[in-house]
C-alpha cells in the first residue's frame, strides 16, 4: 500500500541536505524532510539512508497525544520514501515483509551505518509476533539502498534488494554505530524484553551495556554475507590503546565524553 504526502508549497534544498549527499551516514534528517512528511518531528528511533535526491526511513517510535496529559508511543509500519526532486514524500507499508525481516525494520533504537551504496541496520528493540512478546533484535539487515529505492518507485517489492543475518551478539538498541573503513564500532546500548505485553501486569527487563564497545567486520562472498572478527571490550582503556587513530570519529567523540563525565564527577 502506497500513500503520498505531497505540501502545497514549493522547497528549495539547503546546503544541509546537499553536504549530506557527500557523505555516506545521514545522522540528521535536513528540515525539508520534516516539512515533506510533518510526522518526522514526532519520531525517534529510526534509520536513514540516502540515495541520489531520496531517503529512506525505517521504524522508529511515532509518540502521538491520546488524551490532554497522555502521550504514547507507537511503531512506524511504514517504509518512508523523501523525494526531494519531486517534492513529495510517500508511504509505503512493510506487510509484504514476512517473519524477522519486517519485524526489525519495524523497531525502534536501530542502529545503522551506510557505507558504499548499502544500509547496515543493526538490531533495535520492538514488537515480534513471532515471539509473542517485545525483543531485542538479533539480526543485521543489509539494504542495497538504490535497489530499494528504484523498486518502490516502480512499484516493485523490494526485498530482493534486503539481506538478513541472525546473531545474537548483535540483539542491541539504542547504541552508537560507527565504522572505520574495515570495521564496524558499536558503544554502549541496551539489551531488553517484556514478557506478556498484553496483560495488566507485563514484565520488562532490561540491561544497559554503558562503557562496552564491540567490533565486527561484515564481508560479502557471492550472494553471501558474513559476521567475523566480533569482539567485546569491557576496559575502553585498552580499547584506546589498541585502536589508537582507527577509531572512527563518532566513537571518539562518545568515548571524550564518557572521559568528561568521569572528571566531573570526582
Amino acid at each position: 500500500m502506497l500513500r503520498y504526502f505531497t505540501p502545497l508549497f514549493f522547497l528549495f534544498l539547503s546546503p544541509i541536505f546537499c553536504v549530506a549527499q557527500g557523505e555516506e551516514t545521514l545522522r540528521e534528517l535536513p528540515p525539508e524532510a520534516v516539512q515533506l512528511y510533518p510526522t518526522l518531528a514526532d519520531m525517534e528511533g529510526y534509520a536513514v539512508g540516502q540515495y541520489k535526491d531520496y531517503l529512506l526511513i525505517f521504524g522508529g517510535s511515532i509518540r502521538s497525544k491520546i488524551s490532554d496529559n497522555n502521550y504514547q508511543n507507537f511503531p512506524n509500519l511504514d517504509i518512508l520514501l523523501i523525494d526531494f526532486d519531486e517534492n513529495r514524500a510517500s508511504a509505503y507499508t512493510n506487510g509484504s515483509f514476512e517473519g524477522s525481516l519486517g519485524e526489525q525494520i519495524s523497531a525502534t533504537g536501530l542502529s545503522y551505518y551506510q557505507n558504499d551504496g548499502f544500509l547496515y541496520l543493526l538490531g533495535g528493540y520492538g514488537y515480534s509476533e513471532t515471539h509473542n512478546q517485545f525483543i531485542t533484535f538479533p539480526y543485521i539487515t543489509v539494504i542495497n539502498v538504490k535497489q530499494t529505492v528504484l523498486s518502490l518507485l516502480n512499484g516493485v517489492d523490494p526485498v530482493a534488494s534486503f539481506y538478513q543475518l541472525c546473531d545474537d551478539r548483535m540483539a542491541i538498541f539504542n547504541a552508537e554505530m560507527d565504522y572505520n573503513g574495515d570495521e564496524f564500532f558499536l558503544l554502549n546500548g541496551k539489551f531488553a524484553y517484556k514478557l506478556r505485553p498484553f496483560a495488566d501486569n507485563p514484565h520488562y527487563v532490561e540491561e544497559k551495556y554503558n562503557e562496552e564497545i564491540r567490533t565486527f567486520k561484515i564481508s560479502k562472498d557471492g550472494a553471501e554475507w558474513y559476521l567475523e572478527h566480533f569482539e567485546t571490550w569491557y576496559d575502553l582503556e585498552a580499547f584506546q590503546e589498541q585502536y589508537g587513530t582507527l577509531i572512527p570519529e563518532r566513537i571518539e567523540q562518545q568515548l571524550q565524553q564518557l572521559q568528561q563525565s568521569k572528571n566531573l564527577s570526582q
